[in-house]
């Protein structure tokens, strides 16, 4: 009887083992795909809450149960730094703005901003069991995302369409231009970063380069445009900066590339050489003077230090004509001490991660994802970007990004792989 018992267990057991390796890999495929086509979709963002945040919100239940299914995946302490900081941050702007409740649209705005926050944990929830080549289809899917995105917006600035355009200038259908430009530099980069990886055509990827800097100069966005140049000549010398030669090339070859690109703007359309004259400067009108935005960057320095516990959501908009239009002003002013530490914690903290990771695996997506990060933080610090799913995501790509997984390490680098002379040891 033991012996019949012995020998049935054992199928048992395996049949067992196969379905649940069966359903941690459809768990695991399927809530990708979920995040994948979220990502496809941040070129929408005409609705708070958005069809997007839906998408999110499921590859975040699709992700829980994985983790339950999962033998060894567990919460890295990563991510749980990141729960804690993103919630310390929506705890403050709670608080702060309890007293106003009962007013029209404070609720409401406190949804769509949790909503966007997030997205910065789900990203890192999502990508903590995340290998190489998962996080490389993250940044093509995110390319693809940008090329869309830029493409309405260049057809809008070309026939000037009020749903894809905003003041004359290029937004797709993303809120406005300014968001619109921010949401292009990761994107820009990622192609910088896909070029010397390229297993299809580079031509197609430096296609896809070119469409989204025409999309980031037709935004007309200065801080965007000043942000996208920097970050992307950053990550260049970073990736060569042990070759010079080459260095000069590509630098060249992308000062050509944008001059082509300007040249062809200004030759299809009028109203490209206008707007970009008119702002081709530091300083607008609505930037200066005592309620401009500088301005208001001087006032409320004494608001900071006279209220802990911040105004609220929505509150300044009875003070000033517009809003702050700086996110690291905003955090301390709007939501009290508590929001402002917790931002400066989060950026701090964004960059030491990636140090730390880089310093580790000398991976160069690392390095992308943290130039990436900081091209919209500079858009932030000169417009209102808190409700920016990209910004939020990107913290979380970055912090989700668990180095122990498949695929991160030097010899993992295709272009090292392609560099190793032949016959010489593994």
């Amino acid at each position: 009887m033991s012996g019949s018992m012995r020998s049935y267990s054992g199928p048992l057991n395996s049949g067992l083992t196969v379905s649940l390796k069966n359903l941690r890999h459809v768990t695991f495929s399927t809530r990708n795909l979920v995040f994948l086509i979220a990502i496809l979709a941040m070129n929408y963002t005409l609705m708070r809450p958005s069809p997007v945040d839906l998408l999110f919100i499921g590859s975040l239940l699709i992700t829980l149960l994985y983790l339950t299914v999962s033998e060894t995946t567990v919460i890295t302490r990563r991510a749980i730094y990141l729960m804690l900081i993103l919630g310390a941050w929506a705890v403050s702007y709670f608080l702060a703005s309890l007293p106003h409740l009962g007013e029209e649209f404070v609720a409401f705005e406190l949804l769509a901003k949790s909503f966007a926050i997030s997205i910065g944990f789900i990203g890192g929830a999502v990508s903590m069991s995340w290998g190489r080549q998962n996080f490389e289809t993250f940044i093509k899917i995110y390319v693809v995302s940008c090329v869309i995105a830029s493409i309405l917006g260049t057809i809008g600035f070309l026939i000037q369409h009020p749903l894809l355009t905003w003041d004359g200038r290029a937004k797709g259908l993303i809120d406005d231009p300014n968001m619109y430009g921010s949401f292009l530099i990761p994107g820009l980069i990622f192609c910088a970063y896909l070029i010397p990886r390229a297993r299809i055509s580079k031509w197609l990827v430096l296609g896809a380069m070119g469409i989204i800097l025409l999309g980031i100069m037709l935004s007309f966005s200065r801080i965007a445009l000043v942000a996208a140049l920097l970050c992307l000549f950053a990550y260049i010398f970073f990736e060569n900066r042990k070759r010079p030669r080459r260095l000069i090339l590509i630098v060249g070859g992308f000062l050509l590339a944008g001059l082509t690109l300007f040249l062809i703007a200004s030759l299809t359309s009028a109203d490209f050489t206008e707007k970009l004259l008119d702002r081709l400067t530091f300083a607008k009108a609505y930037d200066l003077g005592e309620d401009g935005r500088y301005g208001r960057y001087l006032q409320v320095l004494p608001m900071i230090i006279q209220d802990p516990i911040g105004v609220g959501v929505l509150q300044l908009e009875k003070i000033f004509p517009e809003p702050i239009h700086n996110i690291w002003l905003s955090s301390f002013v709007n939501y009290g001490w508590g929001g402002g530490i917790a931002w400066v914690t989060l950026v701090v903290g964004s960059f030491v991660v990636s140090i730390r990771n880089y310093r580790r695996t000398r991976e160069p997506i690392v390095i992308a994802l943290l130039w990436s990060l900081i091209g919209v933080i500079l858009c932030a610090s000169l417009h209102e970007g808190e409700h920016w799913r990209h910004m939020w995501l990107m913290f979380g790509m970055i912090w989700g990004l668990n180095i122990s997984n498949s695929g991160f390490g030097p010899k993992h680098s295709s272009v090292q792989k392609r560099q190793r002379p032949t016959g010489s040891a593994a």
